[in-house]
């Protein structure tokens, strides 16, 4: 018992010093995704439907739109890892203390786990409120949101802190948006809510299921448009807890590979 609160101490600290961090570059962090968000407020709440879209489209292309926000948070990850691997090796310092390795790595992923909720969690609601006439806040499901977002959270965090361990530093910096991130997202329901392209080609919708991104963005909108055009946000969670489960058995063989490669 003494151990494991030794080891919940140790942890604390740990997340501790990265709460104190973040505050320290959160006007810094905001500013960099609040340049972007902007921009999609403007191009689907505004410029879009003056060329036509469908309003019953706009938030949910707005929605799938700032996944983008995510996935350059978690690329950031992926970096900080590679460049400590390759040159600080300040991991090396972590393993050394009296911690065993799976708290020390469920630090990292509750860390960026916060990170991503602060800072994410006032632009996504921020946007909402410029769009009321599209996402009106009679309809958001709260507690479904609340739950979906956690999953998210968890897959994301996960999927990157083992990309960030997978991968040595030359093959990110030169092909992990070309070779992942950016097929992972096209052939996702980011762009368009997943019954309509399946409506539209069936196949094309089969492929879409594969990628972890379809049930993030299908949860989002069925928890904060409502209606039966999306995916069950209960299945989006089922799914990307599965995903989650992936990732943890490939973080743990990714790991004893780049720290203990004898």
């Amino acid at each position: 018992m003494e151990t494991y609160k030794s080891h919940f101490r140790i942890f604390c600290a740990l997340l501790s010093r990265d709460i104190k961090w973040m505050k320290q570059n959160f006007i810094k962090t905001m500013l960099d995704c609040l340049g972007p968000l902007i921009t999609q407020i403007i191009t689907f709440g505004y410029l879009f439907p003056l060329f036509g879209m469908a309003a019953s489209m706009v938030g949910a292309v707005y929605l799938g739109s700032i996944l983008n926000l995510f996935v350059q948070l978690g690329y950031a990850l992926v970096l900080k890892i590679a460049f400590d691997l390759t040159s600080n090796r300040f991991v090396d310092y972590h393993l050394t203390l009296p911690l065993p390795k799976r708290w020390l790595f469920a630090s990292y992923i509750v860390s960026h786990m916060l990170e991503t909720a602060i800072v994410t969690i006032p632009l996504i609601f921020g946007g909402i409120v410029f769009l009321q006439q599209y996402i009106p806040f009679t309809n958001i499901n709260f507690m479904g949101f609340i739950c979906i977002f956690i999953a998210m959270l968890g897959f994301l965090s996960t999927f990157f802190l083992m990309l960030g361990y997978s991968l040595v530093l030359s093959w990110i910096l030169n092909n992990i948006w070309p070779r992942i991130l950016v097929p992972l997202w096209l052939f996702s329901a980011g762009l368009a809510p997943w019954k309509v392209v399946y409506a539209w080609w069936p196949n094309l919708g089969y492929v879409m299921l594969i990628s972890p991104i379809t049930y993030i963005a299908e949860g989002l909108r069925s928890t904060l448009l409502g209606g039966s055009g999306y995916l069950p946000w209960q299945w989006c969670i089922l799914a990307l807890i599965l995903w989650t489960i992936v990732n943890l058995l490939l973080i743990t063989n990714r790991i004893q590979k780049r720290l203990d490669p004898v």
